[in-house]
C-alpha cells in the first residue's frame, strides 16, 4: 500500500497535475466572477457608479489572482520544472 501511494504521488508530481489544476480552477473562478458581474449589471436597480464600484470590487481581486497564477504557471513551464 505504501509503495502504491508513493507511486501515485510521483505520478502526480511528474505530470504537474496540481499546477494545472490550480490554473483551471482559477480560470473557472474568473469566468464565474465575470458571469456574475454581467448578470448583476443586467438585473440591478442601482445607479451606474454604484454598479461599477461593486463589479470592480468583485472582479479586480479575481483578475489579480488569475494574473499571478498565469505568471507562475508560465514561469515554471518555461523553467521546465
Amino acid at each position: 500500500m505504501k509503495q502504491y501511494v508513493i507511486n501515485l504521488l510521483d505520478f502526480i508530481d511528474g505530470r504537474r497535475v496540481v499546477r494545472r489544476l490550480v490554473l483551471f480552477v482559477t480560470l473557472w473562478l474568473t469566468w464565474r466572477s465575470f458571469e456574475w458581474a454581467a448578470f448583476f449589471a443586467e438585473t440591478t436597480t442601482r445607479s451606474g457608479i454604484d454598479v461599477a464600484a461593486i463589479i470592480a470590487a468583485v472582479t479586480a481581486p479575481v483578475s489579480t489572482l488569475l494574473a499571478a497564477v498565469v505568471k507562475f504557471y508560465g514561469d515554471n513551464r518555461n523553467a521546465g520544472s
